[in-house]
């Protein structure tokens, strides 16, 4: 099982986000989304989300990384910043419902 730790802003360069979290008996961490970027969470556009996700699940290795819940930036940035609320905490509950 995957929890979520904490997320907070990143330390690198670009990035906006690093999420923490412990999947097994190890902790991971994952730096995504654009510092720059403005997200479902900035415009609440909902066209823009939709063309977000065609682009991202055209893309076959984001694709089976989403579907598959498969810790990565891909998943966080379609999940938390894209997902389906424009609330990063309801984001991430709806996220960790899903791990569990």
């Amino acid at each position: 099982m995957i929890q979520i730790l904490k997320i907070e802003e990143s330390p690198r360069l670009n990035k906006r986000f690093r999420i923490e979290i412990m999947d097994g008996d190890k902790k991971k961490h994952f730096d995504f989304g654009l510092d720059t970027g403005d997200t479902y969470l900035d415009h609440k556009d909902k066209t823009k989300r939709a063309n977000y996700w065609k682009r991202h699940c055209g893309n076959k290795t984001e694709k089976r990384l989403i579907e598959n819940l498969i810790p990565s930036p891909a998943l966080f940035s379609a999940r938390l910043l894209w997902g389906s609320s424009t609330n990063l905490v309801d984001n991430l509950k709806e996220l960790q419902n899903d791990f569990e």
